[in-house]
């Protein structure tokens, strides 16, 4: 098994942590929109109830013991609704944490590739440096044997 240059395996390293920060981003960003989305819902429920209840005191009348229930009721509702707006408020928490490092774990990414093709390029550079160095000397043997 050949050994690897160690700068090869820390940008693997560096790339395996940003793969697995990209994959909890995702995942952090899909619960934010679920939470978002159910949030939404909680709202229009809360007003079509709303608009419903006061359609029917308009039209039919409610007694006290109803108004009662329905009042009840949608202070329930108002609770849920402030419940998930805290849900919404953590995830979108969880979603702006997790982005801040999957912007670090890309600057280092991006760092260790730096410096892997700066030291990519400075081998390739001495090894045509090395070439040059043997052409010439093989030039220079070359115009000695032929004198």
């Amino acid at each position: 098994m050949a050994s690897q240059n160690p700068m090869d395996v820390l940008r693997e390293l560096a790339e395996k942590k940003l793969n697995d920060t990209t994959t909890r981003l995702g995942s952090a960003r899909q619960t934010h929109a679920h939470e978002t989305t159910r949030l939404d819902q909680l709202r229009v429920y809360a007003q079509e109830y709303r608009q419903q209840l006061q359609s029917t005191i308009v039209d039919n009348g409610v007694s006290i013991m109803a108004l009662q229930t329905h009042q009840h009721f949608l202070t329930s509702l108002d609770g849920v609704v402030e419940q998930q707006v805290r849900r919404v408020s953590a995830s979108q928490y969880t979603v702006d944490n997790v982005q801040e490092a999957w912007r670090k774990d890309k600057q280092r990414l991006n760092a260790f590739e730096a410096l892997k093709n700066r030291a990519d390029a400075q081998r390739l550079l001495k090894e045509n440096r090395l070439e040059q160095k043997m052409m010439d000397e093989f030039a220079r043997r070359a115009s000695q044997r032929n004198t």
